[in-house]
């Protein structure tokens, strides 16, 4: 019964340990901040990648104690690596080169890259038109370049609905419509004991159950509208 209880008071006190929060005022960090950004401007194409110091990576007890004026070399940052967040290592040697201490620090790093972004709001099953669609260069995790859409956005469909400044994304856009523009499909007239076939070409794009427009040169009335029922089939209204 003891040794239950004891499990139960431990595992209580285990689950109520505060996590680890950096303070930012902590006046070793204030000494050492400035030179890490004097470091990563020197070091980091501002145009090509944009960074956010996030902290060490525990909480720091000491660092380098009363001697400021120390040097400090960062190493290790990698920015080819595929996750957003990287890791820099701080250390400080004394005027012999011998290592007094090091630190561990986190930086959120992103990359500049050419999205496509909506001019205007859209709204699901909405076909995308061009005229609002602009490329926009913003900062984008690298693990996550091959969720942005990069191609060819014409007869495309919005699967929900997008706010104007949104970059698009693989899953915001559907495939083509099951008729596009200029496809020649099957247009049934009449009723369900008299039927009629024409070759049609179809003047707008739609999916199943859509009201498109026909051009049927072997009608009198050249132009009418029809209902999509299927791949390359549609029914006069």
């Amino acid at each position: 019964m003891r040794i239950t209880k004891l499990l139960i008071i431990s595992l209580f006190l285990f689950q109520s340990w505060p996590s680890f929060a950096f303070n930012a005022a902590n006046p070793y960090w204030l000494n050492l901040k400035p030179k890490l950004i004097k470091y990563l401007n020197k070091n980091i194409n501002a145009s090509e990648y944009k960074y956010e110091i996030v902290g060490p990576a525990k909480e720091m007890e000491t660092f380098l104690g009363n001697r400021p004026e120390a040097n400090v070399q960062f190493e290790r940052l990698a920015l080819d690596s595929p996750s957003s967040r990287k890791s820099i290592i701080a250390v400080a040697y004394d005027d012999t080169g011998k290592k007094i201490d090091s630190l561990v620090i986190n930086i959120d790093v992103w990359v500049y890259r050419n999205v496509y972004m909506l001019r205007h709001n859209l709204s699901a099953h909405d076909e995308i038109q061009q005229d609002n669609v602009y490329e926009a260069n913003i900062p984008i995790r690298q693990m996550d370049e091959k969720l942005y859409y990069h191609g060819n956005v014409k007869q495309k469909v919005a699967t929900t609905n997008i706010a104007a400044g949104t970059p698009l994304k693989v899953n915001h856009i559907r495939h083509e419509k099951l008729i596009q523009i200029g496809d020649m499909i099957k247009i049934k007239s009449g009723s369900q004991f008299i039927s009629l076939e024409f070759m049609c070409k179809a003047m707008t794009s739609g999916d199943i159950g859509d009201t498109i427009t026909v051009n049927c040169q072997e009608m009198q009335n050249k132009t009418m509208k029809a209902s999509i029922t299927g791949e390359g089939t549609a029914k006069l209204i």
